[in-house]
């Protein structure tokens, strides 16, 4: 408002003046058309991306793979989902997974990812329930998509053991998981590779494997998108080697609310054989605030 007051008021004093000089023209030479000046107007600063008024949710769900794009900058994501896994024997495993996401600069995110609960019944077996295991994950975005190049990020996480390794819901060991993204936009497509090495911990020590991932999301409509992807790679503590295939779809409900939907089943003798998920997504603006201008930490991190 001041802004555009204060326009308003130097185009008012411009007018005057034109007005006064067109008078006096007119009245010394009446011949002669009055002259004129053009003036040009202040540049206009860019919007700073961590207070826009709309909020636009970067939804991670229901992929396996992570996309190069955080969370907005001073907004707050959280998603929840129910996973129902079949486990073979006649036991079934049905997990509520919640996370919540805040973008501290326009190329930095966090995440606490929660198993909130974990329930086991079936195959002759007592019924188990618990909590699961909790993650903790910043992921930064160090290269923009380009005519050349992918958007690409880096994702480091450490898992906090707070399941119970007795009920088979976890190790009991810190594990750790580094991640390279590379994302692209083609037209209606968009792609998500990643690299996902793993460092596990264990009785005897750390064990360490690399799994790879591709994911395919097609827009449909404006709300609704496909997702087709399939990943897997060698597993730590044994020489098998894992591979699924996933579909699945996501359908924004509002600006702010995705749902989505998903089944994946492997393609090789690894477990779970097949997983069907169904989650929603929620974007808000926080009330915290973002990381402030000026320090070098700030602008390395994209501020």
């Amino acid at each position: 408002m001041f802004v555009s007051g204060w326009i308003s008021k130097v185009a008012f004093f411009f007018l005057v003046a034109s007005s006064f000089n067109v008078a006096g023209a007119a009245a010394t030479d009446a011949g002669t058309p009055p002259s004129g000046g053009v003036t040009q107007a202040e540049p206009v600063e860019a919007a700073d991306p961590c207070y826009l008024a709309q909020v636009t949710p970067h939804t991670t769900r229901p992929n396996w793979d992570t996309p190069a794009a955080t969370t907005q900058c001073g907004a707050v994501e959280v998603d929840s989902g129910w996973m129902d896994q079949p486990m073979g024997g006649g036991v079934n495993q049905t997990q509520t997974l919640s996370s919540l996401r805040y973008g501290l600069t326009p190329k930095l995110d966090l995440r606490l990812g929660l198993t909130t609960h974990m329930t086991q019944t079936g195959g002759g077996m007592q019924s188990l329930e618990g909590i699961g295991d909790q993650w903790v994950t910043a992921r930064y975005r160090f290269v923009e998509q380009s005519a050349k190049l992918p958007a690409m990020a880096f994702l480091f996480g450490t898992k906090i053991p707070t399941a119970n390794p007795a009920k088979g819901f976890g190790s009991g060991y810190v594990d750790h998981v580094f991640t390279f993204i590379a994302s692209r936009d083609v037209g209606k497509n968009h792609l998500d590779f990643n690299v996902v090495g793993t460092i596990v911990g264990g009785p005897n020590g750390h064990d360490g494997a690399a799994q790879f991932g591709l994911a395919l999301t097609r827009t449909v409509t404006e709300k609704l998108s496909w997702i087709l992807e399939s990943y897997g790679g060698p597993q730590t503590g044994t020489p098998d080697r894992f591979g699924a295939g996933f579909t699945g779809v996501s359908y924004a409900v509002r600006p702010t609310v995705v749902v989505d939907a998903a089944y994946s089943r492997t393609y090789t003798a690894g477990t779970p054989h097949e997983q069907y998920m169904f989650g929603c997504t929620y974007a808000i603006r926080s009330a915290f605030t973002p990381m402030a201008k000026g320090s070098a930490i700030a602008r390395v991190l994209g501020r």
